[in-house]
């Protein structure tokens, strides 16, 4: 009797102790869950790698390699933090959607933090001041002297820019052309699909350089929310004030001028 009562006992708490066993592991797994997503040892980078010399693509030793000032800095952001920076490359008119789904962590992709944009994530302090920049063929640039004169003629911006509001506010007779790629602004410019594209002014000057037959309009475009800041999911504050530790010290020690120069000299030729 007294054999069988033990037995029993032992029964019992074999079974609690696997019970509380399974609890354990199974809270164990949840907890290591959240503190892995906590203190992942990535950070995830949405950019749209078509805007040199922001980001763009260029072979490097064989391989298909995204780089450019936005990614410098992406770099910078990762190497603060201790983390492996990993590169998602996607429509411009994507990354906001991407990001608040939570597939990429931060975007850098030349990001003017206006006010439509504001409400749906949060911005980094600016980290690069630049201008707007309006291209027309070489042959037309005597025709098109002012926005006016672009009156009834095609302007192409890409899909979800600035520029796309800067055409509207500015060049309201103008038909609007929105189109995913900078190379397929520059190609509908070129074969005379439309008459005009609008894009930043530090792009637009690596196309100059590379395209004898197109030119910058001679008039002046004017935005005042024509700065880019670093974007992350709303309400992310622990990312956010990271990355703007990060920001500070790239504007004060001139890091992104020095980013910017660099990538102007790496890009590939514009055909």
């Amino acid at each position: 009797m007294k054999l069988l009562k033990k037995l029993t006992a032992l029964f019992l708490a074999g079974i609690t102790a696997a019970t509380l066993g399974a609890c354990t592991k199974e809270g164990g797994q949840s907890g290591n869950g959240s503190q892995n997503q906590e203190e992942k040892d990535q950070i995830v980078l949405g950019t749209s790698a078509d805007y040199a010399p922001f980001e763009f693509h260029k072979i490097v030793n064989g391989e298909d390699t995204i780089m450019g000032c936005d990614v410098a800095l992406a770099q910078k952001i990762a190497d603060d933090m201790g983390k492996e920076l990993v590169i998602k490359d996607m429509d411009f008119n994507s990354l906001l959607t991407e990001l608040d789904n939570g597939t990429v962590d931060f975007v850098i992709a030349s990001l003017a933090p206006n006010e439509e944009r504001k409400e749906q994530v949060d911005f980094s302090d600016y980290y690069y001041t630049g201008g707007v920049c309006c291209l027309v063929r070489a042959e037309d640039v005597d025709t098109y002297t002012t926005p006016d004169s672009l009156a009834g003629h095609s302007v192409a911006a890409q899909t979800s820019s600035i520029h796309e509001k800067v055409a509207k506010d500015q060049m309201a007779d103008s038909p609007l052309v929105s189109l995913g790629k900078v190379p397929d602004m520059i190609m509908q410019l070129k074969t005379g699909k439309v008459d005009a594209v609008l894009m930043d002014k530090d792009t637009a000057d690596g196309y100059l350089a590379e395209n004898d037959d197109l030119a910058q309009a001679s008039f002046e475009v004017f935005y005042e929310e024509s700065t880019c800041a670093v974007a992350v999911k709303k309400g992310n504050t622990q990312l956010l004030e990271q990355i703007n530790e990060t920001v500070k010290e790239v504007k004060e020690q001139g890091l992104f001028d020095q980013y910017m120069e660099e990538a102007k000299a790496q890009a590939p030729s514009e055909d």
